[in-house]
């Protein structure tokens, strides 16, 4: 295990020289001009933009990737931390600005949207597996005040688009790898003789072993968009998706002598309970655009989710023995309908857009115990006895308004205003002895705001902004008090945020960078209380504080060599003193956390460095990743840590004629044991989620695109 504490120097040393190199660089490899972000409805040119945004390209997201998670493209992004469990039944974690630390399972502080299609429900839990990489041409990640606009997440937005006016054809790919992994995709994008069709499909199959025993896992995706153009300015667009995982394996987390003694084992719950989960999926959405004067445009867009999910925990048999104890078996399934509806006025200095979004979720949702028998005869990890039924409903109405003025000599601004109202209902269908109707509703309104300014320069833009936003709760935060009391955690408050930021982006021939500075004062924010067998209550912390500093760079180093560099530090802890109570074992306790604590889950500081070489012609590449993060606190009363560490990756890539093209990855290349990521505040101290060793891919892909 000395190779765990080695690792934090060497993070520390190679993040240092990477911020060095980041100064003395001239810019990276050629790519796509990205100078435009989609805001509220509307495209805006990137000078004009007056807060933090960067936009990863397609090339980006599948050059020498296998394409399986977010984290393979947003680990070059500034101010995103990632977390990868190395556990396909929760989801990789993603942080903006250290909002999302807080998710014991998917997304949680960003709001994700997917080709005009949510992937954040109605209460702001999101999945990063709804992202299809293999067909998506663009992916934006809005940080600070001006994202907060997008609603209910207070890191910010990241919002993915499939591009239709590409290369036509059909094209396939597969990849294999050591851990006995492999996905093999295909898609197909074309377009009618006089282009008012366009179509894009794309689905893929997953399947692996896992890097950890008990943590198989298979995925099947589909995706398609299709739009219609009837004339010049108006748009039907129509997008569809489909995934199902059927019986994911979850290895759980290990505490600290289990990692010592394993660095890649597997909790022993998680054999005994057969842990694991089966997610289907499914959405379809409408949306029309329509310019139908100079300077005026309306759209109205609709769309459906339906998800299933059943879970199995590692909930030990004698803690579902009370009354109110809702089982170890989750069985849901949720229906989201929702749509939106805008106008924007384009005048010669500026714009005002207004826009309404509405929508209703239904959850159908069961807890059953998670073992059948007695004694001898008792069988562990399979659906027993019914302990929760209920139906919980979610409705959400936005209204939003957005203007943007430019001034002279380069000087520009934009404001945006939303408010929101959600109303969370629960009935309880599930009555017995001592289990009483726990029936209950909450409402929030809430209202977000941001104000910021840009100047332009022929070689970029420096920018400030300040705003307001919030977070709500989610129905799952709400289903478990955190004392162990049965009924609606009414008691929860929405988070506030108040967030200010400084920043500048520049560009020239060969590349460009940005970089920016913020703080954030959060109120109330949500926090984990307790997390035991899969199964997280949650409370309201005091007041929090971050400050950071974000850089990003790339560039060439001659005819041959490129670079890209990104790198984040944040201070994120408690500015004041909280407490709440928690059940352990039968017990209740309260835990004080005291002022000054790090905030668990948030890395201190992080980076990422590529150095690429490639041939003259551009058909042979090869490159040198570089993954780095600083140590985690693993509790928010700072008991545990999980070290920092450096994790390498070498790709090479080729490109043949006839559309033949392959990949080779050799992932954590020097075979270090770190954490990938940390379960927050984890009841009994199996903080520690193990990253995979050293992982060899080799793919292989033909596109026939014309």
């Amino acid at each position: 295990m000395g190779r765990i504490g080695r690792s934090r120097d060497t993070a520390r040393a190679v993040l240092a020289l990477a911020l060095l190199g980041a100064g003395t660089g001239a810019a990276a490899q050629e790519a796509v001009t990205l100078d435009e972000v989609r805001v509220l409805g509307a495209r805006r040119a990137l000078a004009d933009f007056p807060g933090a945004v960067s936009v990863v390209d397609g090339r980006a997201l599948r050059a020498g990737q296998r394409q399986v998670s977010l984290a393979e493209a947003l680990v070059r992004v500034p101010g995103i931390g990632i977390l990868d469990r190395g556990n396909f039944a929760q989801d990789l974690q993603l942080q903006s600005r250290g909002f999302g630390a807080r998710a014991s399972f998917g997304i949680r502080g960003l709001r994700l949207v997917v080709d005009g299609i949510p992937a954040s429900a109605l209460d702001g839990q999101g999945q990063a597996a709804n992202f299809p990489l293999g067909m998506l041409d663009r992916i934006e990640v809005l940080r600070g005040p001006l994202a907060l606009q997008y609603g209910n997440a207070a890191g910010g937005a990241i919002v993915a688009e499939t591009a239709l006016d590409g290369p036509e054809g059909v094209r396939g790919e597969a990849w294999w790898d050591s851990h006995a992994s492999r996905r093999v995709a295909l898609g197909a994008r074309g377009a009618s003789a006089d282009g008012r069709w366009r179509g894009h499909a794309y689905g893929s199959h997953f399947v692996t072993d896992g890097a950890r025993p008990h943590s198989a896992a298979e995925r099947s995706q589909f995706d398609a968009v299709l739009q219609w153009s009837p004339q010049a300015g108006r748009r039907l667009r129509l997008v569809a998706g489909a995934l199902q995982q059927p019986d994911t394996d979850d290895p759980l987390g290990l505490d600290r002598a289990q990692w010592q003694r394993t660095p890649h084992g597997t909790d022993p719950a998680a054999l005994a309970f057969d842990t694991r989960k089966r997610i289907a999926h499914a959405q379809l959405g409408l949306r029309w655009e329509d310019d139908y004067a100079p300077g005026r445009a309306w759209w109205f867009g609709g769309y459906g989710v339906q998800r299933a999910v059943e879970q199995f925990l590692a909930v030990p048999v004698n803690a579902q023995l009370a009354p109110t104890h809702a089982g170890g078996v989750i069985a849901f399934t949720r229906r989201t309908f929702g749509f939106e509806l805008g106008h924007r006025w384009q005048g010669a200095r500026g714009a005002f857009a207004l826009g309404l979004e509405g929508g209703r979720l239904s959850e159908d949702r069961q807890g059953y115990e998670n073992f059948t028998g007695s004694g001898a005869a008792r069988r562990l990890g399979v659906r027993g006895r019914l302990r929760r039924d209920e139906d919980n409903t979610i409705r959400s109405h936005d209204l939003w308004a957005s203007g943007e003025r430019r001034f002279g000599d380069g000087w520009s601004a934009l404001a945006a205003v939303r408010h929101a109202r959600l109303r969370f209902r629960s009935d309880d269908r599930y009555l017995a002895p001592g289990n009483g109707d726990d029936s209950g509703a909450v409402r929030y309104r809430e209202t977000a705001a941001a104000l910021g300014v840009a100047r332009a320069f022929p070689s970029g833009e420096v920018f400030a902004s300040i705003g307001r936003g919030f977070e709500t709760p989610t129905a799952t935060e709400l289903a478990y008090r955190p004392e162990g009391g049965a009924g609606f955690h009414r008691e929860l408050r929405p988070a506030r945020f108040v967030s200010a930021e400084l920043g500048a982006r520049w560009r020239h021939a060969d590349g460009g960078g940005s970089a920016a500075l913020y703080a954030i004062e959060g109120t109330d924010e949500i926090v984990p209380a307790d997390n035991r067998g899969g199964r997280a209550s949650f409370a309201n912390a005091g007041r929090t504080r971050r400050e950071g500093v974000e850089l990003a760079l790339d560039g060439r180093l001659g005819a041959r060599w490129s670079y890209a560099l990104a790198a984040h530090w944040l201070r994120a802890r408690f500015a004041t003193p909280f407490a709440y109570r928690v059940s352990a074992g039968g017990v209740e306790q309260v835990r004080t956390v005291a002022a000054g604590n790090r905030m668990p889950g948030i890395a201190r500081a992080g980076g990422y460095a590529e150095l690429e070489w490639s041939r003259a012609d551009g058909r042979v590449s090869a490159a040198l990743e570089a993954r780095l993060s600083g140590r985690i606190a693993a509790d928010d009363r700072n008991t545990g840590f999980a070290p920092g560490y450096a994790a390498f990756a070498l790709r090479l890539q080729w490109r043949g004629r006839g559309g033949w093209h392959g990949f080779a990855r050799v992932d954590n290349l020097a075979d270090r044991v770190y954490a990938g990521s940390v379960i927050v505040n984890e009841g009994n101290a199996r903080w520690y989620e193990p990253a995979a060793g050293r992982t060899f891919t080799l793919g292989l892909g033909w596109d026939g695109g014309r």
